[in-house]
């Protein structure tokens, strides 16, 4: 599970890191000729923000998915567990743990970027975040209301 982990990671760093920089490129046209202007200094920070955090998550996750897999699933021997069958529960506590990173990852820019820009809080990107946050934390009880929500109407013979 740990080299399922390792690349979904990789891939998640890869696009947050692309993305950013396909939006990044047309904004770049538009603020080069305008780059002496006194409002400029403002908004720059902004879009250091929008574009900075996003692009530096990726190359994060890019760098350290083998820790972050570790620290996920435990830091057993890859080698052992190759040949074994890989649990739907594991796969759970991936892709949660995956989905809270991107939240996290996408909209922590957007928070500093509203605040930084009109002093106010981002209230839709500060909900994101925390939910990002919860999902990287609480993975084992979104794995336990998964197993709760699998075996939901079955008799005791169901139960795995």
């Amino acid at each position: 599970m740990k080299p399922f982990s390792i690349l979904l990671i990789r891939l998640l760093g890869l696009y947050l890191f692309l993305k950013t920089l396909f939006a990044v490129v047309p904004a770049l046209a538009l603020l080069g000729p305008n780059a002496a202007e006194p409002g400029v200094g403002k908004l720059l920070l902004i879009y250091v923000a929008t574009v900075g955090v996003p692009m530096v998550g990726g190359v994060l996750l890019w760098c350290f998915a083998g820790r972050l897999a570790d620290k996920l699933h435990g830091a057993g021997d890859a080698d052992a567990e190759a040949g074994t069958r890989i649990k739907d529960d594991d796969l759970v506590r991936a892709g949660t743990f995956l989905i809270g990173v991107y939240l996290v990852v996408r909209h922590v820019g957007m928070l500093v970027a509203a605040y930084t820009g009109a002093g106010a809080v981002a209230y839709d990107a500060l909900f994101m975040v925390v939910a990002g946050l919860g999902m990287m934390l609480g993975g084992g009880y979104l794995v336990a209301l998964y197993r709760r929500a699998r075996t939901w109407g079955l008799d005791g013979e169901g139960r795995s």
